[in-house]
């Protein structure tokens, strides 16, 4: 069965990049580029897991991870953070939020393909951050 990921991003070339990657893995991609639209995807759709960028239009990352892990309808959905963000505490933040992992760009992408299947596999996976 196809996997769905939302990839919350908010630069388009990372975006685009993502979705004919994953998708080239056999994974259904939905996008979004602002935490609101995140959300209301996340919420509808109740994808098998998010990429998810820090710095987002309309609010940001972390208050996105908050908001799903709040949410009875989304609380379940693994998430991996994907930032160029440098900002100290950052893994740690990721961490108690209950993120799966957490990547800097740039990224490799092999390894952030193994990370999203096995958090769509084992979706209480907490990989190392």
């Amino acid at each position: 069965m196809e996997k769905t990921l939302l990839i919350v991003e908010d630069d388009e070339n990372i975006s685009k990049a993502l979705e004919v990657r994953l998708s080239a893995r056999g994974f259904n991609v939905v996008t979004a580029f602002d935490a609101i639209i995140g959300m209301q995807k996340a919420v509808q759709m109740i994808p098998d897991a998010i990429v998810l960028d820090i710095t987002l239009p309309g609010g940001n990352g972390l208050a996105l991870a908050q908001r799903l892990k709040e949410s009875a309808k989304t609380k379940e959905i693994p998430f991996i953070f994907l930032t160029a963000s440098k900002q100290d505490g950052l893994r740690q933040q990721a961490t108690s939020l209950g993120a799966a992992a957490f990547f800097e760009k740039p990224y490799d992408f092999e390894y952030l393909l193994a990370a999203i299947r096995a958090v769509v596999e084992h979706p209480h996976a907490r990989l190392s951050l």
